[in-house]
Protein backbone atom coordinates (compact mmCIF):
# COMPACT_ATOMS: atom_id res chain seq x y z
CA UNK A 1 0.00 0.00 0.00
CA UNK A 2 1.62 3.15 -1.29
CA UNK A 3 1.65 6.41 1.22
CA UNK A 4 -1.40 7.87 -0.18
CA UNK A 5 -3.05 4.64 0.15
CA UNK A 6 -2.75 4.92 3.85
CA UNK A 7 -3.21 8.39 4.50
CA UNK A 8 -6.85 7.79 2.48
CA UNK A 9 -7.69 5.05 4.69
CA UNK A 10 -6.74 6.71 7.86
CA UNK A 11 -8.68 9.78 6.50
CA UNK A 12 -11.51 7.47 6.41
CA UNK A 13 -11.01 5.87 9.32
CA UNK A 14 -11.19 9.48 11.50
CA UNK A 15 -14.37 10.41 9.51
CA UNK A 16 -15.83 6.56 10.42
CA UNK A 17 -14.91 6.62 13.65
CA UNK A 18 -16.19 9.96 14.36
CA UNK A 19 -19.71 8.60 13.33
CA UNK A 20 -19.63 5.81 15.79
CA UNK A 21 -18.51 7.17 19.08
CA UNK A 22 -21.04 9.44 18.21
CA UNK A 23 -23.98 7.22 17.03
CA UNK A 24 -23.08 4.55 19.63
CA UNK A 25 -23.55 7.10 22.43
CA UNK A 26 -26.67 9.24 21.12
CA UNK A 27 -29.04 6.90 23.56
CA UNK A 28 -27.36 7.50 26.49
CA UNK A 29 -26.71 11.60 25.95
CA UNK A 30 -27.67 13.81 28.99
CA UNK A 31 -27.70 10.24 31.45
CA UNK A 32 -26.00 10.21 34.12
CA UNK A 33 -23.41 6.71 34.66
CA UNK A 34 -26.13 5.23 36.95
CA UNK A 35 -28.74 5.89 34.86
CA UNK A 36 -26.86 4.00 31.89
CA UNK A 37 -26.32 1.24 34.55
CA UNK A 38 -29.83 1.27 35.32
CA UNK A 39 -31.47 1.19 31.55
CA UNK A 40 -28.80 -0.79 29.60
CA UNK A 41 -27.70 -3.50 32.19
CA UNK A 42 -24.63 -5.04 30.63
CA UNK A 43 -24.03 -0.77 29.00
CA UNK A 44 -24.17 0.13 25.89
CA UNK A 45 -21.89 -2.23 23.32
CA UNK A 46 -23.46 -1.50 20.22
CA UNK A 47 -25.94 0.82 18.53
CA UNK A 48 -28.98 0.88 19.91
CA UNK A 49 -32.84 3.11 19.23
CA UNK A 50 -33.43 5.92 21.18
CA UNK A 51 -37.61 5.44 21.77
CA UNK A 52 -38.73 8.19 23.22
CA UNK A 53 -36.75 7.29 26.90
CA UNK A 54 -34.38 10.18 26.91
CA UNK A 55 -35.15 14.06 28.25
CA UNK A 56 -36.04 15.07 24.88
CA UNK A 57 -38.39 12.46 23.89
CA UNK A 58 -36.39 11.98 20.75
CA UNK A 59 -37.03 8.97 17.94
CA UNK A 60 -34.26 7.89 16.52
CA UNK A 61 -32.53 4.64 14.49
CA UNK A 62 -29.96 2.55 15.94
CA UNK A 63 -27.03 3.92 14.02
CA UNK A 64 -28.44 7.19 13.53
CA UNK A 65 -26.12 9.84 14.27
CA UNK A 66 -26.30 13.38 15.45
CA UNK A 67 -25.30 16.99 14.98
CA UNK A 68 -21.56 15.83 15.80
CA UNK A 69 -21.36 14.38 12.56
CA UNK A 70 -23.73 16.56 10.50
CA UNK A 71 -21.75 19.73 11.40
CA UNK A 72 -18.37 17.59 10.51
CA UNK A 73 -19.56 16.83 7.37
CA UNK A 74 -21.14 20.17 6.48
CA UNK A 75 -17.33 21.52 7.56
CA UNK A 76 -16.19 18.63 4.81
CA UNK A 77 -18.09 19.58 1.88
CA UNK A 78 -17.56 23.38 2.32
CA UNK A 79 -13.96 22.90 2.37
CA UNK A 80 -13.74 20.62 -0.86
CA UNK A 81 -16.73 23.06 -2.37
CA UNK A 82 -13.99 26.18 -1.77
CA UNK A 83 -11.09 23.98 -3.30
CA UNK A 84 -9.45 23.11 0.69
CA UNK A 85 -10.11 26.96 1.94
CA UNK A 86 -12.68 27.29 4.91
CA UNK A 87 -15.53 29.69 4.42
CA UNK A 88 -17.42 29.93 7.65
CA UNK A 89 -20.37 31.98 5.99
CA UNK A 90 -21.00 29.05 3.47
CA UNK A 91 -21.00 26.74 6.57
CA UNK A 92 -23.30 28.62 8.38
CA UNK A 93 -25.73 28.30 5.08
CA UNK A 94 -25.59 24.79 5.41
CA UNK A 95 -26.15 24.59 9.32
CA UNK A 96 -28.88 27.05 9.06
CA UNK A 97 -30.75 24.65 6.70
CA UNK A 98 -30.34 22.14 8.45
CA UNK A 99 -31.62 23.24 11.62
CA UNK A 100 -34.63 24.91 10.12
CA UNK A 101 -35.74 21.83 8.05
CA UNK A 102 -34.60 18.66 9.15
CA UNK A 103 -36.85 17.59 12.06
CA UNK A 104 -34.01 15.86 14.10
CA UNK A 105 -31.97 18.91 13.94
CA UNK A 106 -33.12 21.35 16.49
CA UNK A 107 -33.41 18.35 18.84
CA UNK A 108 -29.78 17.48 18.58
CA UNK A 109 -27.91 21.09 17.99
CA UNK A 110 -26.40 22.11 21.05
CA UNK A 111 -27.02 25.73 22.98
CA UNK A 112 -23.95 27.77 21.46
CA UNK A 113 -24.96 26.99 17.96
CA UNK A 114 -28.36 27.60 18.22
CA UNK A 115 -27.77 31.44 19.73
CA UNK A 116 -25.40 31.91 17.57
CA UNK A 117 -27.94 31.14 14.49
CA UNK A 118 -30.29 33.66 15.94
CA UNK A 119 -27.91 36.49 16.10
CA UNK A 120 -26.65 35.91 12.77
CA UNK A 121 -30.61 35.73 12.04
CA UNK A 122 -30.53 39.30 13.82
CA UNK A 123 -28.17 40.66 11.38
CA UNK A 124 -25.66 40.17 14.19
CA UNK A 125 -22.03 39.88 11.97
CA UNK A 126 -20.41 36.38 12.13
CA UNK A 127 -16.87 37.74 14.22
CA UNK A 128 -19.25 38.51 16.86
CA UNK A 129 -22.32 36.20 16.65
CA UNK A 130 -20.29 33.57 18.59
CA UNK A 131 -18.54 35.41 21.27
CA UNK A 132 -20.53 33.60 23.91
CA UNK A 133 -19.76 29.79 22.66
CA UNK A 134 -17.80 27.84 25.12
CA UNK A 135 -18.69 24.62 25.11
CA UNK A 136 -17.63 21.17 22.89
CA UNK A 137 -19.67 22.17 19.70
CA UNK A 138 -16.09 23.49 18.39
CA UNK A 139 -14.39 20.38 19.04
CA UNK A 140 -16.86 18.09 17.89
CA UNK A 141 -16.94 18.93 14.27
CA UNK A 142 -13.66 20.25 13.87
CA UNK A 143 -11.77 16.74 12.18
CA UNK A 144 -12.16 18.01 8.20
CA UNK A 145 -9.64 21.24 9.60
CA UNK A 146 -7.08 18.49 11.08
CA UNK A 147 -7.43 16.80 8.39
CA UNK A 148 -6.62 19.99 6.19
CA UNK A 149 -3.93 21.38 8.48
CA UNK A 150 -0.35 20.17 9.60
CA UNK A 151 0.49 19.87 13.14
CA UNK A 152 3.47 20.60 12.50
CA UNK A 153 2.70 24.25 11.80
CA UNK A 154 0.67 24.92 14.37
CA UNK A 155 0.02 28.54 13.88
CA UNK A 156 -1.56 27.80 10.58
CA UNK A 157 -3.66 24.92 12.27
CA UNK A 158 -4.83 26.98 14.78
CA UNK A 159 -6.01 30.17 12.31
CA UNK A 160 -7.93 27.62 10.34
CA UNK A 161 -9.45 26.68 13.58
CA UNK A 162 -10.01 30.25 14.60
CA UNK A 163 -11.87 30.77 10.90
CA UNK A 164 -14.23 27.83 11.53
CA UNK A 165 -15.35 28.69 14.78
CA UNK A 166 -15.79 32.40 14.74
CA UNK A 167 -19.73 31.85 13.72
CA UNK A 168 -20.74 29.95 16.74
CA UNK A 169 -17.54 29.73 19.14
CA UNK A 170 -15.55 32.81 19.18
CA UNK A 171 -14.17 32.26 22.52
CA UNK A 172 -10.95 31.78 23.89
CA UNK A 173 -11.38 28.33 25.09
CA UNK A 174 -13.59 26.51 22.79
CA UNK A 175 -10.77 27.54 20.46
CA UNK A 176 -7.99 26.55 22.32
CA UNK A 177 -10.02 22.98 22.95
CA UNK A 178 -11.03 23.06 19.00
CA UNK A 179 -7.02 23.13 18.17
CA UNK A 180 -6.37 20.65 20.58
CA UNK A 181 -8.95 18.01 18.81
CA UNK A 182 -8.05 19.53 15.21
CA UNK A 183 -4.11 19.14 16.09
CA UNK A 184 -4.50 15.43 17.71
CA UNK A 185 -6.24 14.41 14.30
CA UNK A 186 -3.73 16.35 12.40
CA UNK A 187 -1.76 13.96 14.10
CA UNK A 188 -3.38 10.78 13.58
CA UNK A 189 -4.12 11.44 9.70
CA UNK A 190 0.52 11.95 9.48
CA UNK A 191 0.24 8.26 10.49
CA UNK A 192 1.42 9.02 14.45
CA UNK A 193 -0.61 6.97 16.78
CA UNK A 194 1.86 7.32 20.20
CA UNK A 195 -0.88 8.51 22.94
CA UNK A 196 1.90 9.88 24.84
CA UNK A 197 2.00 12.50 21.66
CA UNK A 198 -1.26 13.44 22.08
CA UNK A 199 -1.29 15.36 25.43
CA UNK A 200 1.75 16.97 24.17
CA UNK A 201 0.03 18.17 20.61
CA UNK A 202 -2.85 18.98 22.43
CA UNK A 203 -0.93 21.27 24.69
CA UNK A 204 0.85 22.69 22.23
CA UNK A 205 -2.17 23.77 20.18
CA UNK A 206 -3.67 25.03 23.53
CA UNK A 207 -0.65 27.35 23.86
CA UNK A 208 -0.79 28.51 20.02
CA UNK A 209 -4.18 29.29 20.67
CA UNK A 210 -4.08 32.01 23.37
CA UNK A 211 -4.89 35.08 21.38
CA UNK A 212 -7.37 33.84 19.66
CA UNK A 213 -11.09 34.29 20.09
CA UNK A 214 -13.27 36.55 22.21
CA UNK A 215 -11.78 36.33 26.26
CA UNK A 216 -13.79 35.03 27.98
CA UNK A 217 -13.64 33.96 31.58
CA UNK A 218 -12.68 30.37 31.82
CA UNK A 219 -10.47 27.86 34.38
CA UNK A 220 -7.61 26.73 32.67
CA UNK A 221 -7.81 24.26 30.42
CA UNK A 222 -4.38 23.42 30.22
CA UNK A 223 -4.86 22.79 34.50
CA UNK A 224 -7.72 20.31 33.46
CA UNK A 225 -5.81 18.28 30.89
CA UNK A 226 -2.98 17.99 33.13
CA UNK A 227 -5.32 16.98 35.89
CA UNK A 228 -6.93 14.34 33.56
CA UNK A 229 -3.49 13.15 32.77
CA UNK A 230 -2.74 12.24 36.73
CA UNK A 231 -5.65 10.51 36.96
CA UNK A 232 -5.86 8.19 34.21
CA UNK A 233 -1.88 7.58 34.70
CA UNK A 234 -2.51 6.68 39.13
CA UNK A 235 -5.73 4.97 38.88
CA UNK A 236 -7.12 2.00 38.40
CA UNK A 237 -9.29 1.80 35.38
CA UNK A 238 -12.90 2.02 37.08
CA UNK A 239 -11.70 4.60 39.44
CA UNK A 240 -10.37 6.57 36.99
CA UNK A 241 -13.74 6.89 34.69
CA UNK A 242 -15.53 7.65 38.12
CA UNK A 243 -13.28 10.61 39.18
CA UNK A 244 -12.76 12.09 35.71
CA UNK A 245 -16.80 12.49 35.83
CA UNK A 246 -16.90 13.85 39.23
CA UNK A 247 -13.62 15.87 38.81
CA UNK A 248 -13.50 16.77 35.09
CA UNK A 249 -17.02 17.03 34.18
CA UNK A 250 -19.87 15.38 32.16
CA UNK A 251 -17.81 16.94 28.87
CA UNK A 252 -20.60 19.56 27.83
CA UNK A 253 -18.11 22.23 27.84
CA UNK A 254 -15.11 22.62 26.13
CA UNK A 255 -13.04 22.76 29.33
CA UNK A 256 -14.57 19.12 30.67
CA UNK A 257 -14.30 17.84 26.74
CA UNK A 258 -10.95 17.66 26.03
CA UNK A 259 -9.35 16.66 28.85
CA UNK A 260 -11.83 13.57 29.50
CA UNK A 261 -11.25 12.91 25.68
CA UNK A 262 -7.73 12.65 26.26
CA UNK A 263 -8.27 10.58 29.34
CA UNK A 264 -10.84 8.31 27.42
CA UNK A 265 -8.48 7.72 24.63
CA UNK A 266 -5.97 6.86 26.85
CA UNK A 267 -7.37 4.69 29.01
CA UNK A 268 -8.36 2.63 26.00
CA UNK A 269 -4.88 2.50 24.51
CA UNK A 270 -6.07 4.36 21.60
CA UNK A 271 -8.79 1.68 20.19
CA UNK A 272 -11.48 3.22 18.64
CA UNK A 273 -14.20 0.93 19.38
CA UNK A 274 -13.07 0.39 23.04
CA UNK A 275 -12.98 4.67 23.26
CA UNK A 276 -16.23 4.67 21.59
CA UNK A 277 -17.71 2.29 24.40
CA UNK A 278 -16.17 3.77 27.32
CA UNK A 279 -17.78 7.21 25.85
CA UNK A 280 -21.23 5.75 25.33
CA UNK A 281 -21.45 4.28 28.69
CA UNK A 282 -19.91 7.57 30.56
CA UNK A 283 -22.09 9.70 31.01
CA UNK A 284 -22.62 13.40 30.08
CA UNK A 285 -22.37 14.09 26.32
CA UNK A 286 -21.79 10.91 25.51
CA UNK A 287 -22.33 10.75 21.77
CA UNK A 288 -20.13 13.98 21.60
CA UNK A 289 -17.40 12.41 23.60
CA UNK A 290 -17.34 9.27 21.56
CA UNK A 291 -17.24 11.10 18.42
CA UNK A 292 -14.32 13.02 19.02
CA UNK A 293 -12.24 10.70 20.65
CA UNK A 294 -13.09 7.87 18.25
CA UNK A 295 -12.23 10.04 15.24
CA UNK A 296 -8.51 10.32 16.84
CA UNK A 297 -8.71 6.78 17.43
CA UNK A 298 -10.18 5.51 14.09
CA UNK A 299 -6.88 7.67 12.52
CA UNK A 300 -4.87 5.41 14.90
CA UNK A 301 -6.38 2.32 13.64
CA UNK A 302 -8.63 2.93 10.65
CA UNK A 303 -10.23 -0.60 10.80
CA UNK A 304 -13.80 -0.83 11.92
CA UNK A 305 -16.38 -3.69 11.41
CA UNK A 306 -17.79 -3.35 7.73
CA UNK A 307 -21.68 -4.05 9.11
CA UNK A 308 -20.94 -1.34 11.06
CA UNK A 309 -20.21 0.92 8.66
CA UNK A 310 -22.79 -0.35 6.07
CA UNK A 311 -25.39 0.35 9.07
CA UNK A 312 -24.17 3.82 9.71
CA UNK A 313 -23.77 4.87 6.01
CA UNK A 314 -27.51 3.08 5.02
CA UNK A 315 -29.41 4.98 8.69
CA UNK A 316 -27.79 8.08 7.36
CA UNK A 317 -26.72 7.93 3.83
CA UNK A 318 -23.20 8.72 4.19
CA UNK A 319 -20.79 7.65 1.74
CA UNK A 320 -17.70 7.33 3.93
CA UNK A 321 -15.49 6.55 0.85
CA UNK A 322 -15.72 9.45 -1.07
CA UNK A 323 -16.24 11.78 1.74
CA UNK A 324 -12.93 11.16 2.45
CA UNK A 325 -11.49 10.42 -1.27
CA UNK A 326 -12.95 14.60 -1.50
CA UNK A 327 -11.18 15.95 1.33
CA UNK A 328 -7.93 13.74 1.23
CA UNK A 329 -6.53 15.54 -1.84
CA UNK A 330 -6.11 19.02 0.31
CA UNK A 331 -3.81 17.11 3.21
CA UNK A 332 -0.69 18.39 4.10
CA UNK A 333 0.57 14.84 4.28
CA UNK A 334 -0.09 13.69 0.87
CA UNK A 335 2.78 13.21 -1.63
Amino acid sequence: MTQNEKLLERTKGILIGGAVGDALGMPTEFLTPQQIKTMYKEGVQTFLPLTGQDILGRHMLAGAVTDDTMNTLFILESVVKYHGKINAADYVLQLNDWVSHSELGPLVSGPSTKKALENIQKGIPLEKAGIFGTTNGASMKIAPIGLISDYNKMAELVENVYQICLPTHNTNIAIAAASAVAACVSYAASGGEEIDQIWLIAEEAVLASREKGFEYPSASLLIRMKQAKNIVENYAREEAIEKLYNEIGPGFESLEAVPLVLGLITLAAGKPLEVARLCANFGGDTDTLGAIATAICGGFHPEFPKESIELLETVNQIDFEKCAKEIVVFSPFRE
